[in-house]
């Protein structure tokens, strides 16, 4: 009888080998698990960095976009020099002390650096009393543009393509180009003499607002940066917000010290007087996203022109848009007495 003989199971030895191949297979197998895990987790966070970039940058080129916008219009008025301007109604909605802007005389581009708490009070001396100074960002500046549309809504009697009607409460330059009168008017009713082609009339709609970075968006408590404007509305001054996640809004005004319309210099607190001579302005936003990402934090410096801000280090995605525009037309134009 062979020794081997009456062992159930086989050759000798197997099922140490069976079992040793067991634990081999289980750790590759754990192993394999664990790489699959970490390259799905870490695919995940790309894509997730991937896309709250990509918010930020749309954010970011839409919001310096708009404010390029604003300022290259700003101080226009139909083609009337400032001086020419209509005085004030006696009584009308607005923003200030005194209700005076945007339909009182003030400059075409006004800002306040650098807000740092109370009524914001503009370098051309308008106090912002319109605005919700205890939700205003510490350290973002306040710009506000004067200006009427691009487009009149009526022209020579003719009203612009796809308008029929101007739009009732709101505030329209009025002018007749037969008699060169002017003057502010709060639409209802348009003379059907005026609404006839070559009457000589002109009606542009205002279009002032006044941009200021606000610490949240729909609720205190959401803490998203959010660029919103106050504009003029029938009834008085109206809060619209743009863009989220828009933290500081930061403003340069090149000045035109020798009269020959290129900036000799950029400043960020121009005195009064250096504000009418401003021919271009800089713009800097930074711009934060909506979502902290996990694992990361931003303890980058941030340059905004002449302006540097240190962050505390959060999960937030950040970057800095610049643009340089040129002041066309409210360079051209002094304060209206």
């Amino acid at each position: 009888m062979n020794p081997g003989q009456g062992r159930s199971g086989g050759c000798p030895g197997q099922a140490g080998a069976s079992l040793i191949s067991l634990l081999v297979a289980l750790a590759l197998g754990l192993l394999l698990s664990s790489a699959v895990v970490a390259l799905y987790l870490g695919s995940k966070r790309q894509f997730l960095a991937d896309d709250e970039l990509a918010r930020v940058q749309e954010n970011g080129r839409y919001a310096i976009n708009l404010l390029r916008r604003e300022l290259l219009l700003a101080g226009f008025f139909g083609g009337l020099a400032g001086s020419a301007l209509p005085a004030p109604p006696e009584t009308g909605p607005g923003c200030g002390a005194t209700g005076r802007w945007p339909l009182g005389p003030a400059p075409a581009v006004d800002l306040q650096p650098e807000y740092r708490g109370g009524v914001p009070l503009t370098l051309g001396g308008v106090s912002l009393d319109c605005l919700p100074a205890s939700a205003l960002q510490r350290g973002s500046d306040l710009l506000a543009i004067r200006r009427v549309a691009g487009e009149a809504t009526l022209a020579n009697g003719v009203y612009a393509a796809e308008i029929s009607a101007v739009d009732s409460g709101h505030w329209y330059l009025r002018w007749r180009e037969h008699t060169g009168d002017a003057d502010w008017w709060q639409a209802g009713r348009i003379d059907a003499a005026e609404a006839a082609a070559g009457s000589g009339a002109w009606y542009w709609r205002l279009h002032p607002r006044i941009f200021y970075v606000r610490r949240y968006s729909a609720a205190p408590a959401d803490a998203i940066p959010t660029l919103c404007a106050e504009g003029l509305a029938p009834s008085g001054m109206l809060t619209q917000c743009l863009v989220e996640g828009v933290e500081y809004l930061v403003l340069e005004l090149g000045i035109d010290e020798s009269g020959d319309g290129v900036p000799d210099n950029y400043l960020r607190h121009p005195t009064a007087g250096q504000l009418q001579r401003a021919v271009t302005a800089r713009v800097h936003l930074l711009q934060r996203g909506l979502t902290p990402l996990r694992g990361y934090r931003d303890r980058r410096r941030y340059s905004l022109g002449q302006a540097t801000l240190d962050l505390a280090g959060d999960g937030y995605l950040r970057r800095v848009f610049s643009t340089t525009v040129q002041l066309r037309n409210a360079a051209v134009w002094p304060l209206a007495e």
